[in-house]
């Protein structure tokens, strides 16, 4: 008898909470469908703290470390999703500053950006970056040791030979 109107309390719950469900499945399943193909972005990854430390922006120095922004070349201010296609900035600062290429998209309704590639851009060329491990053959996109024999990885910047 417990049992029974547990269960019935349950199913009244559920049933309730259906008509706050159904508007938020809605939207993931529009913002999946109409969500931007991924296209090109140029310009340069700085910290967030120096794309906006002139305008007297301070960020807290425990937060820096976490924010890199794509300054475009039309003057945009990207903040970058830290995954694996932009880790490299995030590691190697080497590679801030220094003019790029982006393969990515805009998550929907935000200035995010989703980064799938990155070349890095020098005398008009565009340049493949990867750190690679000679003893093992494997290519990672972060510095450090290789995961399979523990040698350090070398940083590699060679000429793109695609389209």
């Amino acid at each position: 008898m417990i049992h029974a109107r547990r269960l019935a309390l349950l199913a009244v719950v559920a049933f309730a909470l259906v008509p706050a469900l159904v508007p938020a499945l809605r939207l993931r399943a529009g913002e999946r469908a109409g969500s931007e193909e991924p296209r090109y972005f140029f310009g340069k990854v700085v910290p967030l703290s120096d794309a906006f430390g002139k305008q007297g922006v301070k960020i807290d120095a425990d937060a820096a470390p976490y924010w890199l922004v794509l300054v475009t070349d039309d003057g945009r201010v990207l903040p970058l999703i830290k995954e694996p296609a932009t880790r490299l900035f995030f590691s190697d600062a080497k590679l801030r500053n220094r003019p790029v290429r982006l393969t990515g998209r805009l998550l929907p309704k935000s200035q995010l950006l989703q980064a799938v590639n990155v070349h890095t851009v020098r005398d008009g060329q565009l340049h493949e970056v990867y750190y690679w491990c000679d003893i093992c053959s494997i290519r990672d996109v972060e510095g450090g040791p290789c995961g399979c024999c523990g040698a350090p990885l070398q940083f590699r910047e060679v000429r793109w030979q695609g389209q």
